[in-house]
């Protein structure tokens, strides 16, 4: 049995051969219009196509050795020969020979390029199809009326259904169900008509799929003439995500459940503490053990607090009153809360707040809670002495509350997840007494009223300045 590489010896062999043979023919046809053409006439009219066909057929190669053949026989065959010119041939026909001859060299070069654009542009589609063909997502091209123009063989694996099915019908035309085909085209409906890409989710077969919408441009006037779908197999995502909100569930019924079990003791405990604190003939230090006893229990009590509001809105079971409100008042409200951790602490609240009220809608209660969460972190954060800033403005339609300190400050990568539940950003750790909800609540606080809440900090040491932006109330 012959080698690969002897049988790619044979074919190229076999190539040659050929050619020789066409130009065997062409000088054949040549010799057969004697005396139709003029004597010595046209040396080449038969050369040229067989030179091109052993060119475009068998490659350059091939071809140039037919050019060269066809050369020699023009020359020995077909031109007329003086004993006294270069070459036997007088100057006119030298540059007809010189001529012809890089004529055919310039024809197989050209067929060549071709036949290699040619090889590329087919081995290119070849890899295109075998690249969508392999992918393990679904390719599908839409046109205006919702048919496929193009589907990849990803779904013949899905359906059992060959491409060609799907090539010029629309899904409802397949047999797809209709509350499916409704939403497949209300999605494409969207997409011609905005030229944004969308994102459509769906069971289908069992299965959860997830496909990107995206639209085709025209060269022509830049509206969209087709639109790209991209659709994967997310059933294991989604598998995953439904585990994981059951498990999101159950951390908050046991976070809600443990919350609304501590209440009871802690209520016993700050109960108790009223009793002794009003026991006469306490030495100094029982008074100093049971005001370091009412600061925990307080402490303890606002943590449940704000556990319970945290599980509360994330089961949507939080009402939020909208009143009319001045946002200066509620400051007040919240400095008033902050009055004893800044007396121990030493630090100094300061106001920096325009003349005209700032008036909007929500709940005293909730704002409140936001600015005092707002301004207890400020103050535990800060060296004892330091100074925080509360400071307000108006522009356009929003309220702009800043609360600024001097204090731990944020690392860069933590001042979009210090808002998240149990998050606490390292460069305080060692002042952290909490469980870190508290900047969880004020962002759901905020967002319930339609603001804005955002962190801002040159890192670690640096101090740190909580935005809150609240709309206008109308009036």
């Amino acid at each position: 049995m012959l080698s690969s590489a002897g049988l790619a010896s044979l074919r190229t062999l076999a190539r040659y051969a050929a050619a020789i043979g066409l130009w065997g023919m062409g000088w054949g046809a040549r010799a057969a219009l004697i005396g139709v053409l003029p004597p010595q006439g046209f040396p080449f009219l038969t050369f040229f196509p067989a030179v091109m066909l052993a060119t475009y057929l068998f490659g350059i190669g091939p071809g140039l050795l037919c050019a060269a053949l066809s050369v020699a026989a023009a020359y020995a065959s077909f031109f007329p020969h003086r004993p006294d010119g270069f070459l036997a041939l007088d100057s006119g026909d030298l540059i007809a020979l010189v001529f012809f001859s890089s004529i055919l060299v310039i024809d197989c070069l050209i067929l060549h390029l071709l036949a290699r654009s040619k090889q590329l542009a087919a081995q290119r589609e070849k890899d295109l199809v075998e690249i969508t063909n392999n992918s393990p997502d679904i390719l599908t091209r839409f046109d205006r009326q919702y048919r496929h123009l193009f589907v990849s063989g990803a779904v013949v694996r899905l359906t059992g259904r060959p491409v060609s099915d799907f090539l010029g019908k629309s899904n409802l035309e397949m047999g797809m169900p209709p509350e499916l085909c409704a939403q497949w085209h209300a999605s494409l409906e969207a997409v011609f008509r905005t030229a944004k890409p969308l994102t459509l989710k769906f069971d289908y077969a069992g299965l959860t799929f997830a496909t990107q919408l995206v639209p085709e441009f025209s060269d022509v006037d830049g509206s969209v003439k087709s639109v790209l779908g991209v659709t994967r197999d997310v059933s294991e995502v989604a598998r995953h995500e439904r585990a994981l909100e059951a498990n999101d569930r159950l951390k908050d019924e046991l976070l809600a459940t443990v919350a609304h079990e501590l209440r009871n003791p802690i209520a016993t405990m700050s109960s108790g503490l009223q009793v002794l604190e009003r026991e006469p003939g306490l030495s100094s230090s029982a008074a100093r053990s049971l005001a370091a006893m009412r600061r925990q229990t307080h402490q303890m009590t606002r943590l449940v607090g704000d556990l319970m509001d945290l599980t509360r809105i994330r089961a949507r079971l939080l009402d939020i009153s909208q009143t009319e409100l001045e946002l200066r008042q509620i400051i007040d409200a919240a400095v008033e809360c902050c009055h004893e951790s800044s007396m121990r602490s030493q630090s100094q609240i300061h106001l920096a707040w325009p003349d005209a009220p700032m008036w909007v809608m929500g709940d005293a209660g909730r704002l409140i809670q936001v600015f005092t969460n707002l301004l207890s972190n400020a103050i535990k954060f800060s060296p004892d002495g330091a100074s925080v800033t509360v400071s307000g403005s108006t522009s356009g339609p929003l309220h702009t509350v800043v609360v600024s300190d001097h204090g731990a400050g944020i690392e860069a990568d933590m001042l979009y997840t210090v808002f998240e539940p149990f998050v606490q950003a390292p460069a305080g750790r060692s002042r952290q007494t909490g469980l870190g909800i508290g900047l969880a609540l004020v962002k759901t606080l905020v967002d319930v009223h339609g603001g804005k809440v955002w962190a801002t900090s040159d890192g670690p040491g640096q101090g740190a300045s909580f935005f809150v932006q609240l709309p206008v109330a109308p009036r």
